[in-house]
C-alpha cells in the first residue's frame, strides 16, 4: 500500500484525492480535498478518499459481537480495509451535493474478483450530528453499522456505506425516505467505487456485478435505486436487491411505527414545502411548537423516548382516523400523493429480491411485508422471502447476514435466483 498522499486523473477532468497513508504516516499528512461543489463534476465523482485503518478478521470479528449478538459472531475470511470516501451525487434542485461514505475493502480475499454491495442505512435521524458516517463519535451508535457491515468485506464482497442527501449540508435535514435522492445516493455510490477501482488497481479487482441492500429505510432506499436506475445510471450492472425489515411503504409506516412520522413531515415539509405538508393536519398540536428542533435535531435513539408509539397521541384526530378507516387518500389527497411518489420497488424493474423478515418486528409487521411481497412478484421479479420468526427489526440484519452473503456471491455467479413467489 502507498505510504504517500498520491494525486490520481479521472476522466472528464474530475478531481480525485487519495490518500492512502498507514495510520501512522496518515496522522502527519492531511489531504486536502477539492471544491467539489465549485467544480461541474458529473454523479458518481470521486471527491475524496482517506484510508482510516486495517482491520484483522479477529478485530472484525470482536466488532461484530455487539450487532450480531445472539446470532453469534459471522465467519470471516480475510482482513479489511476500512476508508472514508466522498463523492459527488444530484442534489434536490439538480445541483451537485457531495455526500460522504464509508468504504469496506476485502484484503486477499480467497474468492476474487469482489462483488460491490451498496448498502442503505436505517433511520438515524435528520440533523448533521445523526449522519451515519458520524456514528462512532456518537456515545453510543445508532445502528452499529462498522461492526455490522465490516463482515460482509470479511467475506470478500466490496462494501459501501453511503450517507444520505442532507447530511453535512446546514441550509436543510436529511432528505428521509425521498425516493429519488435515495436512489441518487446509492447509484452514485457504486459509480464512485467503480471509478475508483478503475484508477486504483491496488485495492483489488473488482467484479462486474453490483447488488443493492438496506435495512428499514435503507431498504426503501435500495428499491428506489432499482426503480430509478433505467433512467439515472443505466451502465450500473445491478444484478438484484436486499431487504432487512424493508420499508419500502411510507403510509404502512405512519401507522405501524408512528414516532418516525414527525421525521418524515418535517423532512418533506422541507423539500416540497409546507403548502403541500401541513403538518398541524397530520401531528397532534403538542408536538408543533418543538417539530423545527426535536425532528430535526435529534437523533433517532432520542426521538423514540419523545415520541409516541400511539397514533392517537401522535396525530391529530382526523388523521388517525384517516389511517384506521383506511381514508387517507379521500383525507388527505395532497399527502397521499406523496406517499405514492415515494413508494418504492414497484416499478417492473424486474430484478430478485432477498427479503429478510422479524416475526417479531413491531415497526414493519409481516402482513405489511409480504403485502409488499407478492406485490413484487406480480411485478415479475424472483423474490425470496426469509422470515425469521424469532427477530425483532433490528435482528433482521444479523439474522440475515449468512443468506445475503450466499445471496449476492450467488447471484455476481450468475446462478438462476431462488423464489418463494406463489407460481
Amino acid at each position: 500500500m502507498p505510504s504517500h498522499l498520491s494525486r490520481i486523473s479521472y476522466a472528464r477532468c474530475a478531481a480525485l484525492l487519495v490518500a492512502l497513508a498507514l495510520p501512522s504516516a496518515w496522522a502527519q499528512a492531511e489531504p486536502v480535498a477539492p471544491a467539489a461543489r465549485d467544480l461541474a463534476l458529473p454523479p458518481g465523482s470521486v471527491v475524496e478518499v482517506v484510508y482510516e485503518e486495517r482491520l484483522s478478521p479477529t478485530d472484525v470479528q470482536q466488532a461484530a459481537a455487539a450487532p450480531f449478538g445472539r446470532f453469534g459472531i459471522p465467519v470471516v475470511e480475510n482482513a479489511v480495509d476500512v476508508y472514508r470516501m466522498q463523492y459527488v451525487t444530484t442534489g434536490l434542485e439538480g445541483e451537485v451535493a457531495v455526500v460522504t461514505a464509508a468504504l469496506f475493502v476485502p484484503v486477499e480475499a480467497a474468492r476474487n474478483p469482489a462483488p460491490l454491495y451498496v448498502f442503505g442505512s436505517g433511520t438515524t435521524g435528520l440533523g448533521d450530528a445523526c449522519a451515519p458516517s458520524r456514528e462512532v463519535d456518537l456515545p453510543q451508535p445508532l445502528g452499529m453499522y462498522r461492526g455490522y457491515l465490516a463482515p460482509y468485506a470479511g467475506r470478500g464482497i466490496v462494501t459501501v456505506f453511503p450517507d444520505y442527501l442532507g447530511f453535512e449540508d446546514p441550509t436543510r435535514p436529511q432528505a428521509y425516505f425521498h425516493a429519488a435522492s435515495e436512489a441518487h445516493v446509492l447509484l452514485d455510490a457504486a459509480r464512485a467505487v467503480r471509478a475508483l477501482f478503475a484508477e486504483a488497481p491496488w485495492l483489488g479487482e473488482l467484479d462486474d456485478a453490483v447488488l443493492m441492500g438496506g435495512y428499514s429505510q435503507g431498504g426503501h432506499a435500495a428499491f428506489a435505486a432499482a426503480d430509478l436506475r433505467p433512467w439515472y445510471a443505466p451502465e450500473i450492472p445491478l444484478l438484484g436487491m436486499i431487504g432487512y425489515g424493508a420499508t419500502t411503504d411510507v403510509l404502512p409506516l405512519f401507522a405501524e411505527g408512528p414516532f418516525y412520522a414527525p421525521y418524515v413531515i418535517a423532512s418533506w415539509s422541507a423539500i416540497y414545502g409546507p403548502e403541500q405538508v401541513d403538518a398541524a393536519a397530520v401531528l397532534a398540536e403538542r408536538w408543533l411548537p418543538t417539530l423545527s428542533r426535536e425532528a430535526v435535531d435529534v437523533c433517532v435513539d432520542r426521538a423514540q423516548q419523545i415520541y409516541p408509539f400511539d397514533i392517537d397521541q401522535m396525530y391529530t384526530a382526523e388523521f388517525a382516523a384517516a389511517l384506521r378507516r383506511g381514508s387517507v387518500a379521500r383525507d388527505f389527497p395532497g399527502l397521499y400523493a406523496l406517499f405514492v411518489e415515494n413508494n418504492t420497488g414497484l416499478s417492473g424493474h424486474g430484478l430478485p429480491a432477498l427479503m429478510v423478515q422479524g416475526g417479531q418486528d413491531v415497526i414493519v409487521r409481516d402482513p405489511t411485508q409480504e403485502r409488499f411481497v407478492r406485490l413484487l412478484c406480480a411485478e415479475g421479479s424472483d423474490v425470496q422471502y426469509l422470515n425469521v420468526r424469532d427477530a425483532r427489526h433490528r435482528e433482521t440484519r444479523p439474522a440475515g447476514f449468512d443468506a445475503a452473503v450466499s445471496w449476492i456471491f450467488d447471484r455476481a455467479a450468475g446462478l438462476p435466483a431462488p423464489t418463494t413467489c406463489a407460481p
